[in-house]
Protein backbone atom coordinates (compact mmCIF):
# COMPACT_ATOMS: atom_id res chain seq x y z
CA UNK A 1 0.00 0.00 0.00
CA UNK A 2 2.84 2.39 0.83
CA UNK A 3 4.39 1.52 -2.52
CA UNK A 4 1.15 2.47 -4.27
CA UNK A 5 1.03 5.75 -2.37
CA UNK A 6 4.68 6.43 -3.22
CA UNK A 7 3.98 5.63 -6.87
CA UNK A 8 1.01 8.00 -6.92
CA UNK A 9 3.13 10.68 -5.27
CA UNK A 10 5.82 10.24 -7.87
CA UNK A 11 3.21 10.46 -10.63
CA UNK A 12 1.82 13.65 -9.08
CA UNK A 13 5.26 15.18 -8.80
CA UNK A 14 6.03 14.24 -12.38
CA UNK A 15 2.73 15.71 -13.56
CA UNK A 16 3.36 18.92 -11.61
CA UNK A 17 6.88 19.15 -12.99
CA UNK A 18 5.55 18.63 -16.50
CA UNK A 19 2.97 21.38 -16.07
CA UNK A 20 5.58 23.79 -14.70
CA UNK A 21 7.95 22.92 -17.55
CA UNK A 22 5.14 23.42 -20.06
CA UNK A 23 4.30 26.82 -18.59
CA UNK A 24 7.96 27.83 -18.61
CA UNK A 25 8.14 26.93 -22.29
CA UNK A 26 4.82 28.39 -23.36
CA UNK A 27 4.63 31.66 -21.40
CA UNK A 28 7.76 33.22 -22.95
CA UNK A 29 6.52 32.11 -26.35
CA UNK A 30 3.16 33.72 -25.72
CA UNK A 31 4.80 36.95 -24.65
CA UNK A 32 7.10 36.82 -27.65
CA UNK A 33 4.17 36.29 -29.98
CA UNK A 34 2.16 39.05 -28.31
CA UNK A 35 5.11 41.44 -28.39
CA UNK A 36 5.80 40.58 -32.01
CA UNK A 37 2.17 41.12 -32.88
CA UNK A 38 2.12 44.52 -31.17
CA UNK A 39 5.46 45.61 -32.60
CA UNK A 40 4.60 44.41 -36.08
CA UNK A 41 1.22 46.12 -36.08
CA UNK A 42 1.02 49.04 -38.46
CA UNK A 43 0.69 52.24 -36.46
CA UNK A 44 -0.35 55.60 -37.91
CA UNK A 45 -0.72 58.89 -36.07
CA UNK A 46 -0.62 62.64 -36.57
CA UNK A 47 1.88 64.77 -34.70
CA UNK A 48 1.14 67.32 -33.42
CA UNK A 49 -2.51 66.53 -32.88
CA UNK A 50 -3.50 70.04 -31.86
CA UNK A 51 -3.09 72.62 -34.60
CA UNK A 52 -4.19 76.26 -34.67
CA UNK A 53 -4.46 78.26 -37.87
CA UNK A 54 -6.39 81.21 -39.27
CA UNK A 55 -9.18 81.41 -41.81
CA UNK A 56 -7.89 80.65 -45.34
CA UNK A 57 -4.34 79.85 -44.21
CA UNK A 58 -2.76 76.55 -45.29
CA UNK A 59 -1.07 74.47 -42.61
CA UNK A 60 0.79 71.15 -42.80
CA UNK A 61 -0.42 68.00 -41.05
CA UNK A 62 2.35 65.42 -40.50
CA UNK A 63 1.38 61.74 -40.69
CA UNK A 64 3.80 59.35 -38.98
CA UNK A 65 3.91 55.69 -40.02
CA UNK A 66 5.62 52.90 -38.13
CA UNK A 67 5.35 49.10 -38.04
CA UNK A 68 4.65 46.33 -40.51
CA UNK A 69 1.86 46.19 -43.09
CA UNK A 70 0.36 42.75 -43.66
CA UNK A 71 -0.88 43.89 -47.04
CA UNK A 72 1.15 44.91 -50.06
CA UNK A 73 -0.43 48.35 -50.04
CA UNK A 74 -2.85 50.47 -48.07
CA UNK A 75 -4.39 53.91 -48.32
CA UNK A 76 -5.15 56.80 -45.97
CA UNK A 77 -8.30 58.74 -46.76
CA UNK A 78 -9.84 61.72 -45.00
CA UNK A 79 -13.50 61.79 -44.07
CA UNK A 80 -15.88 63.75 -46.27
CA UNK A 81 -17.84 65.04 -43.27
CA UNK A 82 -15.54 68.04 -42.79
CA UNK A 83 -15.04 68.90 -46.45
CA UNK A 84 -17.41 71.86 -46.21
CA UNK A 85 -15.26 73.40 -43.46
CA UNK A 86 -11.71 72.06 -43.97
CA UNK A 87 -10.05 71.30 -47.30
CA UNK A 88 -7.40 68.55 -47.24
CA UNK A 89 -4.76 68.13 -49.94
CA UNK A 90 -4.45 65.39 -51.05
CA UNK A 91 -7.72 63.86 -49.79
CA UNK A 92 -6.35 60.33 -50.27
CA UNK A 93 -2.83 58.91 -50.24
CA UNK A 94 -1.75 55.36 -51.19
CA UNK A 95 1.28 53.53 -49.86
CA UNK A 96 2.90 50.52 -51.53
CA UNK A 97 5.75 49.59 -49.20
CA UNK A 98 5.62 46.56 -46.90
CA UNK A 99 7.48 47.98 -43.90
CA UNK A 100 7.73 51.47 -42.44
CA UNK A 101 10.08 52.74 -39.78
CA UNK A 102 9.53 56.36 -38.70
CA UNK A 103 8.37 57.39 -42.17
CA UNK A 104 6.26 60.51 -42.44
CA UNK A 105 3.97 62.09 -44.99
CA UNK A 106 2.64 65.64 -45.09
CA UNK A 107 -0.91 66.72 -45.86
CA UNK A 108 -2.14 70.27 -46.22
CA UNK A 109 -5.23 71.61 -44.44
CA UNK A 110 -7.04 74.87 -45.20
CA UNK A 111 -9.80 76.15 -42.91
CA UNK A 112 -12.81 77.38 -44.86
CA UNK A 113 -14.56 78.87 -41.84
CA UNK A 114 -13.65 79.63 -38.21
CA UNK A 115 -14.36 76.93 -35.67
CA UNK A 116 -13.02 73.84 -33.95
CA UNK A 117 -12.91 70.67 -36.04
CA UNK A 118 -11.85 67.04 -35.70
CA UNK A 119 -10.06 66.08 -38.93
CA UNK A 120 -10.25 62.28 -39.10
CA UNK A 121 -8.63 59.83 -41.50
CA UNK A 122 -9.33 56.17 -42.20
CA UNK A 123 -7.09 53.33 -43.38
CA UNK A 124 -7.96 50.71 -46.00
CA UNK A 125 -7.73 47.83 -45.28
CA UNK A 126 -8.36 48.26 -41.57
CA UNK A 127 -6.97 44.90 -40.42
CA UNK A 128 -3.89 44.95 -38.14
CA UNK A 129 -3.83 48.75 -38.04
CA UNK A 130 -3.58 50.94 -34.94
CA UNK A 131 -5.33 54.17 -35.96
CA UNK A 132 -6.54 55.38 -32.55
CA UNK A 133 -4.58 58.65 -32.87
CA UNK A 134 -5.21 59.13 -36.59
CA UNK A 135 -6.92 62.50 -36.23
CA UNK A 136 -6.11 66.18 -35.72
CA UNK A 137 -7.90 68.73 -33.54
CA UNK A 138 -7.88 71.77 -35.80
CA UNK A 139 -8.77 75.25 -34.54
CA UNK A 140 -9.44 77.84 -37.23
CA UNK A 141 -9.42 81.46 -36.02
CA UNK A 142 -10.65 84.64 -37.61
CA UNK A 143 -7.64 86.69 -36.53
CA UNK A 144 -4.09 85.87 -35.45
CA UNK A 145 -3.76 89.06 -33.31
CA UNK A 146 -6.78 87.97 -31.28
CA UNK A 147 -5.01 84.69 -30.50
CA UNK A 148 -2.06 86.66 -29.11
CA UNK A 149 -4.36 88.99 -27.15
CA UNK A 150 -6.19 86.01 -25.62
CA UNK A 151 -2.84 84.45 -24.66
CA UNK A 152 -1.71 87.66 -22.94
CA UNK A 153 -5.02 87.88 -21.10
CA UNK A 154 -4.58 84.27 -19.99
CA UNK A 155 -1.21 85.01 -18.42
CA UNK A 156 -2.68 88.16 -16.86
CA UNK A 157 -5.49 86.42 -15.00
CA UNK A 158 -3.11 83.66 -13.91
CA UNK A 159 -0.82 86.34 -12.44
CA UNK A 160 -3.79 88.01 -10.70
CA UNK A 161 -4.96 84.78 -9.11
CA UNK A 162 -1.46 83.68 -8.10
CA UNK A 163 -0.48 87.01 -6.55
CA UNK A 164 -3.80 87.30 -4.73
CA UNK A 165 -2.55 85.14 -1.84
CA UNK A 166 0.23 87.48 -0.79
CA UNK A 167 -1.71 90.57 0.41
CA UNK A 168 -3.23 88.44 3.19
CA UNK A 169 0.15 86.94 4.08
CA UNK A 170 1.73 90.39 4.23
CA UNK A 171 -1.17 91.84 6.26
CA UNK A 172 -0.85 89.04 8.81
CA UNK A 173 2.88 89.64 9.08
CA UNK A 174 2.44 93.40 9.41
CA UNK A 175 -0.23 93.14 12.12
CA UNK A 176 1.39 90.11 13.81
CA UNK A 177 -2.09 88.68 14.27
CA UNK A 178 -4.82 87.02 12.23
CA UNK A 179 -7.85 88.42 14.03
CA UNK A 180 -10.60 88.93 11.46
CA UNK A 181 -9.52 86.06 9.19
CA UNK A 182 -11.84 83.05 9.09
CA UNK A 183 -10.16 79.73 9.91
CA UNK A 184 -13.09 77.93 8.28
CA UNK A 185 -12.44 79.72 4.99
CA UNK A 186 -8.76 78.75 5.01
CA UNK A 187 -9.18 75.09 5.94
CA UNK A 188 -11.98 74.44 3.46
CA UNK A 189 -9.93 76.28 0.85
CA UNK A 190 -6.83 74.10 1.42
CA UNK A 191 -8.93 70.95 0.92
CA UNK A 192 -10.02 72.27 -2.47
CA UNK A 193 -6.52 73.31 -3.51
CA UNK A 194 -4.95 69.98 -2.53
CA UNK A 195 -7.66 68.08 -4.41
CA UNK A 196 -7.12 70.29 -7.44
CA UNK A 197 -3.33 69.85 -7.28
CA UNK A 198 -3.60 66.05 -7.13
CA UNK A 199 -6.07 66.02 -10.02
CA UNK A 200 -3.89 68.24 -12.21
CA UNK A 201 -0.63 66.47 -11.38
CA UNK A 202 -1.87 62.98 -12.21
CA UNK A 203 -3.76 64.10 -15.31
CA UNK A 204 -0.64 65.87 -16.57
CA UNK A 205 2.14 63.42 -15.65
CA UNK A 206 0.60 59.94 -15.31
CA UNK A 207 0.48 58.16 -18.68
CA UNK A 208 -1.93 55.45 -17.46
CA UNK A 209 -4.45 58.09 -16.37
CA UNK A 210 -4.05 59.92 -19.66
CA UNK A 211 -4.57 56.71 -21.67
CA UNK A 212 -7.75 55.95 -19.73
CA UNK A 213 -8.97 59.49 -20.40
CA UNK A 214 -8.38 59.08 -24.14
CA UNK A 215 -10.24 55.74 -24.08
CA UNK A 216 -13.31 57.53 -22.77
CA UNK A 217 -12.78 60.61 -24.93
CA UNK A 218 -11.09 59.34 -28.13
CA UNK A 219 -10.98 62.77 -29.75
CA UNK A 220 -10.61 64.72 -26.54
CA UNK A 221 -7.79 66.91 -25.36
CA UNK A 222 -6.11 66.51 -21.99
CA UNK A 223 -7.80 69.31 -20.02
CA UNK A 224 -4.70 69.95 -17.90
CA UNK A 225 -1.66 71.93 -19.04
CA UNK A 226 1.55 72.79 -17.22
CA UNK A 227 0.22 76.16 -16.03
CA UNK A 228 -2.66 74.42 -14.25
CA UNK A 229 -0.27 72.21 -12.29
CA UNK A 230 1.94 75.14 -11.30
CA UNK A 231 -1.01 77.28 -10.22
CA UNK A 232 -2.57 74.50 -8.11
CA UNK A 233 0.69 73.59 -6.34
CA UNK A 234 1.44 77.27 -5.68
CA UNK A 235 -2.06 77.74 -4.24
CA UNK A 236 -1.47 74.83 -1.85
CA UNK A 237 1.78 76.30 -0.54
CA UNK A 238 0.41 79.85 -0.25
CA UNK A 239 -2.75 78.75 1.57
CA UNK A 240 -0.76 76.36 3.76
CA UNK A 241 1.61 79.17 4.74
CA UNK A 242 -1.37 81.38 5.65
CA UNK A 243 -2.76 78.60 7.85
CA UNK A 244 0.65 78.31 9.51
CA UNK A 245 0.48 82.04 10.31
CA UNK A 246 -2.85 81.42 12.04
CA UNK A 247 -1.15 79.16 14.58
CA UNK A 248 1.94 81.37 15.03
CA UNK A 249 0.40 84.84 15.36
CA UNK A 250 -2.22 86.04 17.80
CA UNK A 251 -5.61 84.77 16.66
CA UNK A 252 -7.95 86.24 19.27
CA UNK A 253 -9.30 82.83 20.22
CA UNK A 254 -10.41 82.07 16.69
CA UNK A 255 -10.73 78.39 15.74
CA UNK A 256 -12.39 76.05 13.27
CA UNK A 257 -16.14 75.81 13.78
CA UNK A 258 -17.97 72.52 14.24
CA UNK A 259 -19.74 73.04 10.92
CA UNK A 260 -16.45 73.44 9.06
CA UNK A 261 -15.03 70.37 10.83
CA UNK A 262 -18.06 68.36 9.74
CA UNK A 263 -17.63 69.53 6.13
CA UNK A 264 -13.92 68.63 6.15
CA UNK A 265 -14.62 65.19 7.67
CA UNK A 266 -17.27 64.62 5.00
CA UNK A 267 -14.73 65.43 2.29
CA UNK A 268 -12.24 62.95 3.76
CA UNK A 269 -14.92 60.24 3.91
CA UNK A 270 -15.76 60.87 0.26
CA UNK A 271 -12.07 60.59 -0.68
CA UNK A 272 -11.64 57.35 1.27
CA UNK A 273 -14.83 55.91 -0.23
CA UNK A 274 -13.68 56.79 -3.75
CA UNK A 275 -10.26 55.20 -3.11
CA UNK A 276 -11.90 52.01 -1.78
CA UNK A 277 -14.08 51.86 -4.89
CA UNK A 278 -10.90 51.73 -6.96
CA UNK A 279 -9.22 49.11 -4.78
CA UNK A 280 -12.17 46.74 -4.29
CA UNK A 281 -14.43 47.39 -7.28
CA UNK A 282 -13.94 47.91 -10.99
CA UNK A 283 -13.43 51.66 -10.88
CA UNK A 284 -10.42 53.35 -12.41
CA UNK A 285 -8.11 55.88 -10.75
CA UNK A 286 -9.43 58.41 -13.25
CA UNK A 287 -12.80 58.14 -11.49
CA UNK A 288 -11.06 58.89 -8.19
CA UNK A 289 -9.52 62.00 -9.74
CA UNK A 290 -12.94 63.08 -10.98
CA UNK A 291 -14.20 62.84 -7.40
CA UNK A 292 -11.35 65.13 -6.32
CA UNK A 293 -12.31 67.62 -9.02
CA UNK A 294 -15.91 67.62 -7.76
CA UNK A 295 -14.63 68.26 -4.24
CA UNK A 296 -12.68 71.25 -5.56
CA UNK A 297 -15.81 72.61 -7.24
CA UNK A 298 -17.91 72.13 -4.12
CA UNK A 299 -15.39 73.94 -1.90
CA UNK A 300 -15.81 76.97 -4.16
CA UNK A 301 -19.51 76.95 -3.30
CA UNK A 302 -19.07 76.87 0.48
CA UNK A 303 -15.69 78.38 1.39
CA UNK A 304 -16.71 82.07 1.12
CA UNK A 305 -19.68 81.90 3.49
CA UNK A 306 -17.65 81.68 6.75
CA UNK A 307 -15.59 84.80 5.95
CA UNK A 308 -18.63 86.80 4.85
CA UNK A 309 -20.48 85.75 8.02
CA UNK A 310 -17.49 86.66 10.21
CA UNK A 311 -17.36 90.12 8.64
CA UNK A 312 -21.08 90.54 9.31
CA UNK A 313 -20.81 89.32 12.89
CA UNK A 314 -17.86 91.63 13.67
CA UNK A 315 -19.34 94.49 11.61
CA UNK A 316 -15.83 94.95 10.27
CA UNK A 317 -13.44 93.67 7.60
CA UNK A 318 -10.33 94.56 9.61
CA UNK A 319 -7.83 91.71 9.34
CA UNK A 320 -9.17 90.53 5.99
CA UNK A 321 -7.07 91.70 3.02
CA UNK A 322 -9.49 93.17 0.50
CA UNK A 323 -6.72 93.29 -2.11
CA UNK A 324 -7.02 89.51 -2.26
CA UNK A 325 -10.60 89.86 -3.48
CA UNK A 326 -9.76 92.70 -5.87
CA UNK A 327 -7.10 90.58 -7.57
CA UNK A 328 -9.47 87.61 -7.61
CA UNK A 329 -12.27 89.55 -9.27
CA UNK A 330 -9.79 91.02 -11.76
CA UNK A 331 -8.61 87.51 -12.60
CA UNK A 332 -12.19 86.28 -12.97
CA UNK A 333 -13.16 89.14 -15.28
CA UNK A 334 -10.03 88.62 -17.38
CA UNK A 335 -10.88 84.92 -17.57
CA UNK A 336 -14.39 85.63 -18.82
CA UNK A 337 -12.99 88.17 -21.29
CA UNK A 338 -10.61 85.54 -22.66
CA UNK A 339 -13.48 83.05 -23.03
CA UNK A 340 -15.55 85.61 -24.95
CA UNK A 341 -12.63 86.55 -27.24
CA UNK A 342 -11.88 82.89 -28.00
CA UNK A 343 -15.56 82.12 -28.55
CA UNK A 344 -15.85 84.95 -31.08
CA UNK A 345 -12.46 84.30 -32.72
CA UNK A 346 -13.13 80.57 -33.19
CA UNK A 347 -16.92 80.88 -33.60
CA UNK A 348 -17.30 78.51 -30.67
CA UNK A 349 -19.87 79.88 -28.24
CA UNK A 350 -20.60 76.32 -27.19
CA UNK A 351 -17.31 76.35 -25.26
CA UNK A 352 -18.94 78.80 -22.84
CA UNK A 353 -22.47 77.41 -22.77
CA UNK A 354 -21.34 73.76 -23.01
CA UNK A 355 -19.89 73.72 -19.47
CA UNK A 356 -22.43 75.63 -17.38
CA UNK A 357 -21.08 74.26 -14.08
CA UNK A 358 -17.58 75.66 -14.59
CA UNK A 359 -18.88 78.94 -15.97
CA UNK A 360 -21.45 79.23 -13.19
CA UNK A 361 -18.83 78.69 -10.49
CA UNK A 362 -16.69 81.43 -12.02
CA UNK A 363 -19.62 83.84 -11.90
CA UNK A 364 -20.40 82.68 -8.34
CA UNK A 365 -16.86 83.55 -7.21
CA UNK A 366 -17.12 87.00 -8.78
CA UNK A 367 -20.44 87.62 -7.02
CA UNK A 368 -18.91 86.76 -3.66
CA UNK A 369 -15.97 89.05 -4.43
CA UNK A 370 -18.54 91.80 -4.91
CA UNK A 371 -20.08 90.92 -1.54
CA UNK A 372 -16.70 91.36 0.16
CA UNK A 373 -16.09 94.63 -1.69
CA UNK A 374 -19.47 96.00 -0.58
CA UNK A 375 -18.76 94.92 3.00
CA UNK A 376 -15.35 96.58 3.01
CA UNK A 377 -16.07 99.85 1.21
CA UNK A 378 -19.75 100.44 2.00
CA UNK A 379 -21.14 98.54 4.98
CA UNK A 380 -18.16 98.23 7.32
CA UNK A 381 -15.77 100.97 6.25
CA UNK A 382 -12.31 100.81 7.87
CA UNK A 383 -11.71 102.64 11.10
CA UNK A 384 -9.32 105.57 10.87
CA UNK A 385 -7.37 107.41 13.50
CA UNK A 386 -8.20 111.04 14.22
CA UNK A 387 -6.35 113.37 16.50
CA UNK A 388 -7.88 115.95 18.74
CA UNK A 389 -6.09 118.40 20.96
CA UNK A 390 -6.98 118.38 24.61
CA UNK A 391 -6.98 121.38 26.94
CA UNK A 392 -3.47 120.39 28.06
CA UNK A 393 -2.17 120.51 24.49
CA UNK A 394 -1.75 116.74 24.44
CA UNK A 395 -2.89 114.59 21.52
CA UNK A 396 -5.83 112.44 22.29
CA UNK A 397 -6.40 109.53 19.94
CA UNK A 398 -9.92 108.31 19.38
CA UNK A 399 -11.45 105.89 16.86
CA UNK A 400 -14.52 106.62 14.85
CA UNK A 401 -16.10 105.15 11.77
CA UNK A 402 -15.71 107.22 8.64
CA UNK A 403 -19.15 108.46 7.53
CA UNK A 404 -20.46 106.88 4.38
Amino acid sequence: QSAVVLQRTNHSQMASSAIVLLLVLLIPSAFTFSSKFVNDQLRLWFEPQDVTTTFGEAINLTLWIDGYSYTKNFSVQFSDSENAFVKIKPPICRFYEDEFQNNLTTFQAIGRRPGRFIVKASVEPERFVDDQRLFVRLKVALSQPLIIIALIIGWTYTACWSSGYYPQIYLNYKRQNVVGLSFDFLHINIIGHVSYAIFNSFMYWNSAIEQEYFKRHPYGLNPVIGNDVGFAVHACFATGFTILQCYVYENGGNSISKTAKAIIILYFHIMIGAACSVWFWSYHWLDFLYVLSYIKLSTTLVKYFPQAYMNYKRQSTEGFAIMNRLLDIAGGLFGILQMVINAWNFDDWQSILGDPVKFGLGVFSILFDLVFIVQHYCLYRPYQKSKYKSNKNHLKVSYHQTPA
